[in-house]
């Protein structure tokens, strides 16, 4: 049975967007009938690790500072593939490990920000923009693009289902990522019950969100509010709202796959070039930050009081993601 090594990361620093598609690709490399080597840091959270459906090893602080650990395994092993989902995995990195591996195993590299010269032999870019495709000299085969993202199992299915578009906004998720380094939801569990007082608001909390405390105190007093934490069913939360309130990653790329209309906060630089391209392509409304961006949200969420955009945006989210990208990566492997 061949081995796949899969090396990600998660922490405070890190949305937690790399491990869980690394846990749906995990999954889905072992119903493909491979051996599964997962490697994550030993400083992320605990809940996060349990969802982990393989045994795995924990590194130190980052995978390039324990590297000889890693490759102890690798050496002993000789796997057919180490895949590496880190937040930026640097070019000196993977010329180590290609020094280092035996000839029969190939480096697949899931990158988000390109622009690097990366010594991989497999490159594989989620991203929705072409900017972020470029990789200068690189003689790695490069799949690119929003349909190569490791989406679960979940989004497929709910993507293939018809989305109900209401004529009232009856139920809003409001999801800005494990971290939410912007503190947005601390803003936003005050600002969306008074612009939609009598509409179901479910917040959810991710494991690296500092602000837990404050968010539930001020939570309190809207009786239609309700706060959610690490919860697992977040695709069939978006499937039943009518609009969701989310930041330019993962769950932006969710929210199109089952046509869920979109307010779009991003809270990285490369979010504000992923929501962009969403909204060119018709998905979602994008909030400039730069700006007052409180009374921003006030007025997209009255514009998205139209059934008519809604039902527009829920149309065109269904034409740029399919869920099946996990699918693609396991092809992609077993061709190698």
């Amino acid at each position: 049975m061949d081995t796949i090594f899969i090396v990600t990361e998660a922490n405070e620093l890190v949305a937690t967007g790399h491990l869980m598609e690394c846990i749906v690709c995990a999954n889905t490399l072992e119903k493909a009938g491979y051996e599964v080597s997962f490697w994550i840091n030993d400083d992320a959270d605990e809940s996060l690790k349990k969802r982990i459906p393989c045994k795995y090893q924990e590194y130190q602080k980052s995978i390039e500072k324990d590297y000889n650990r890693l490759m102890v395994d690798v050496s002993r092993i000789e796997p057919k593939a180490i895949v590496f989902n880190l937040r930026e995995v640097t070019e000196g990195f993977l010329r180590e490990i290609r020094a280092g591996i035996g000839q029969n195993t190939r480096i697949v590299c899931i990158d988000e920000f390109g622009h690097r010269d990366l010594p991989a032999d497999i490159i594989i870019n989620p991203m929705i923009s072409p900017y972020y495709w470029e990789y200068g000299n690189s003689k790695a085969r490069r799949f690119c693009g929003a349909e190569y993202l490791i989406l679960p199992e979940k989004l497929e299915e709910l993507h293939q289902k018809d989305k109900s578009v209401n004529q009232n906004i009856n139920r809003i998720v409001v999801s800005m990522g494990g971290v939410d380094p912007k503190n947005y939801t601390l803003e936003l569990v005050e600002i969306i019950p008074q612009m939609f007082p009598d509409t179901v608001i479910e917040i959810i909390i991710g494991g690296g969100n500092r602000n837990e405390k404050k968010i539930k105190e001020k939570a309190i007093k809207y009786k239609r509010v309700v706060i959610k934490k690490n919860i697992s069913n977040l695709p069939d939360l978006i499937y039943e709202a009518d609009l969701i309130i989310c930041a330019g990653g993962n769950t932006l790329h969710e929210s199109a796959c089952i046509g869920t209309p979109a307010i779009i906060l991003p809270s990285m630089p490369h979010e504000e070039r992923t929501a962009a391209c969403f909204a060119e392509k018709g998905f979602g409304m994008v909030v400039d930050i730069k700006d007052n961006w409180r009374k921003e949200v006030l007025d997209i969420c009255e514009n998205m009081k139209s059934y008519e955009l809604r039902n527009h945006m829920c149309m065109k989210g269904k034409t740029i993601s399919d869920g099946s990208g996990r699918r693609r990566i396991v092809e992609i492997i077993n061709r190698i």
